[in-house]
C-alpha cells in the first residue's frame, strides 16, 4: 500500500493488477468492465474516472506496468525514414514475412466495430496474418466500394469475422456493412463473434439499458430484449480464444506448414543479402 492511500484504492489496484497481468494489452475501459464484473467497482462514469486516475497513479509508482494498458484513441502518423542502409537492412530483416494465406483455400478477415480493442486482439491476428478492418460506426460509401474491389480481385471463398456492440447500432451495422460490400456485386460469408446475448449471464457482464430514443431500439429489443452490452465489456482472453479457433478452423494446416518452411529458406536468403548492405559507406556529416 502507497504511503496515505485509502485501503480501498489499494485493493481496486491490487484487482487491476490481477487482471492486467493475466490479460494484458487490453483497454482502459476492458479493464474496467472486468472489475465491474468481479463486482469490485460500480458500472458508473464516476468509477471510471476514477479508475483512470488511480491506475495513473499505479502505473507511476510502477505497481502495473504501463505496457499492460493499450489506447489506440490518440494513433501518431510517422514516415519511415532512416539514418543508413545498414539500418534500413535491419528493418528489412525483421519485417519480411511470407503470406501464409495465399495459398489458402479462404481469404480471412476480422470487422471490428470499435478500434479500441484493436490492441487486445494484435497478439492473435498479427500472429495468423489476418486482416482488420475498424468501421468505427456504419461503413461509409467509398469504404464498401473499396472492399467490394478487393474482394472481387480474389479468386478464393470469403470469411469475415466480426466484432461489436450488443446493442441496436451495433447489430444494424454489421447487417449494413454486409450489404453495403454486396450490393457491388461481391459475396462473402460474414460470422459475428462477439458480442452474443448469451455473453451476459455466461459472463456476467454489465449490462446496459437500451435507449428508447434510438430508433433501431423497438427491432433490437422485439428480438434480443431490454439489455445490451458493449463489446469492450467481453473478457480479452475470451475474445482472443474465439478468434484463434474461429480462424484456425478456416486455415489447412499442411498447406500452411509448407509456407512456414518456405518462408524460413527465403529469410534465410535476405539475411544472407542483408549482410552485404552493412559495409556500404555512408555520407560523412
Amino acid at each position: 500500500m502507497a504511503r496515505g492511500e485509502w485501503r480501498e484504492t489499494t485493493r481496486i489496484i491490487s484487482e487491476a493488477a490481477e487482471i492486467l497481468e493475466a490479460e494484458y494489452p487490453m483497454t482502459l475501459r476492458q479493464c474496467f468492465y472486468r472489475l465491474v464484473s468481479r463486482g469490485v467497482i460500480e458500472n458508473s462514469r464516476r468509477d471510471y474516472q476514477m479508475l483512470s486516475r488511480i491506475l495513473t497513479k499505479a502505473r507511476g509508482d510502477g505497481r502495473i506496468e504501463y505496457e499492460w494498458i493499450t489506447d489506440r484513441s490518440r494513433p501518431t502518423y510517422q514516415p519511415s525514414v532512416f539514418e543508413n542502409p545498414a539500418e534500413y537492412a535491419e528493418t528489412i530483416k525483421r519485417a519480411y514475412r511470407k503470406d501464409y494465406w495465399s495459398a489458402q483455400p479462404w481469404h480471412v478477415e476480422v470487422w471490428t466495430e470499435k478500434d479500441s480493442i484493436i490492441g487486445s486482439i494484435e497478439p492473435v491476428t498479427n500472429d495468423l496474418g489476418v486482416t482488420v478492418r475498424v468501421g468505427r460506426g456504419f461503413l461509409s460509401t467509398t469504404r464498401a466500394y473499396e472492399i467490394a474491389q478487393h474482394f472481387k480481385s480474389l479468386d478464393k471463398a470469403i470469411q469475415v469475422f466480426y466484432l461489436g456492440d450488443f446493442d441496436p447500432s451495433g447489430m444494424a451495422i454489421e447487417d449494413d456493412a454486409a450489404s453495403r460490400v454486396e450490393a457491388h456485386g461481391t459475396y462473402f460469408d460474414i460470422e459475428r463473434l462477439a458480442i452474443h446475448r448469451a455473453d451476459i449471464a455466461e459472463f456476467d457482464l454489465p449490462p446496459l439499458r437500451v435507449k428508447d430514443s434510438d430508433t433501431r431500439s423497438a427491432k433490437f429489443t422485439n428480438k434480443h430484449g431490454d439489455e445490451a452490452v458493449e463489446l469492450d465489456a467481453l473478457p480479452v482472453g475470451e475474445l482472443r480464444a474465439r478468434l484463434r479457433e474461429a480462424i484456425e478452423g478456416k486455415i489447412e494446416k499442411d498447406t500452411w506448414d509448407r509456407a512456414v518452411a518456405v518462408e524460413k529458406v527465403e529469410k534465410s536468403s535476405i539475411l544472407s543479402s542483408m549482410e552485404l548492405w552493412k559495409n556500404l559507406p555512408t555520407e560523412s556529416a
